[in-house]
């Protein structure tokens, strides 16, 4: 790997780190205190559609598409 792919890639997981700590947050602004396993399932659940996500808008690193 070269160093723009690593970038790319390091640009991508952090996108997804800030995308899960948004949406948790949101989730308890909206909800309030949330189980810890519903805080699981909701990070699964970002983690996994992200990638997919990601390709369909054309935003995914160029080894993933």
């Amino acid at each position: 790997m070269d160093k723009n792919q690593l970038l790319e890639l390091a640009l991508y997981y952090l996108a997804m780190l800030l995308l899960v700590f948004f949406i948790l947050e949101v989730t308890q602004a909206v909800v309030g205190e949330i189980a810890f396993w519903l805080e699981l399932v909701i990070i699964l659940i970002i983690v996994f559609a992200y990638r997919y996500i990601a390709v369909w808008l054309g935003v995914a690193p160029s080894g993933r598409e």
